[in-house]
């Protein structure tokens, strides 16, 4: 009995400890870390590659410039051959951004004096057309600018084609030249 008595004894002192023992006094600490970051508005047009060319030659690509050469400009009657030239240039606007393009010159113009008889002529207009983010748009070297908005971000390739028709009044001789101009920039 003196057994059963320590047992129930020592029941009721771990039954009276046990909550004593359950029960610590526990802090808690919290943290919030807030993480932030911000990214540049911008557009990046990388080394164009030349994709395609018939009656040229395109060399010298590096980023921001080709040069493209026409190997035959006229035919034996003085009229225009014709050429076509396909670039291809990889490109990122990471947000809502315009596509601009621009001859300098209206076409392929001679450094000579233009011809007053009009049996002859001194320009060469051409035809540019543009795609990018599946939008195409074409135009005439000697009717102003091609300008294309994108209201998004698009990465991508800019497939520029040139096309210099052939025929039309022969050229007076001398050295014919123009310079397109692409800009691709952040809209507003």
């Amino acid at each position: 009995m003196a057994a059963r008595h320590l047992a129930l004894a020592l029941a009721a002192l771990l039954a009276a400890a046990g909550p004593a023992m359950a029960q610590t006094d526990v802090t808690t600490a919290t943290i919030q870390a807030e993480l932030r970051g911000s990214v540049l508005s911008g557009c990046l047009l990388e080394t164009p590659q030349s994709t395609g060319v018939s009656n040229a030659q395109v060399s010298e690509l590096s980023p921001g410039s080709a040069n493209i050469a026409i190997n035959q400009m006229v035919g034996e009657d003085g009229a225009v051959i014709g050429a076509i030239i396909t670039l291809v240039l990889p490109a990122t606007c990471n947000q809502a951004h315009t596509l601009n393009l621009s001859s300098l010159r209206g076409g392929l113009l001679g450094d000579g004096p233009a011809s007053s008889s009009g049996a002859f002529r001194s320009e060469v207009p051409y035809t540019v057309t543009v795609s990018w983010a599946g939008a195409s748009q074409t135009f005439q070297t000697q009717d102003g600018d091609l300008s294309l908005a994108l209201g998004e971000a698009v990465t991508g390739p800019v497939t520029i084609t040139i096309n210099i028709p052939a025929g039309g009044l022969p050229l007076v001789a001398g050295a014919y030249s123009d310079e397109l101009t692409l800009v691709l920039g952040a809209a507003g």
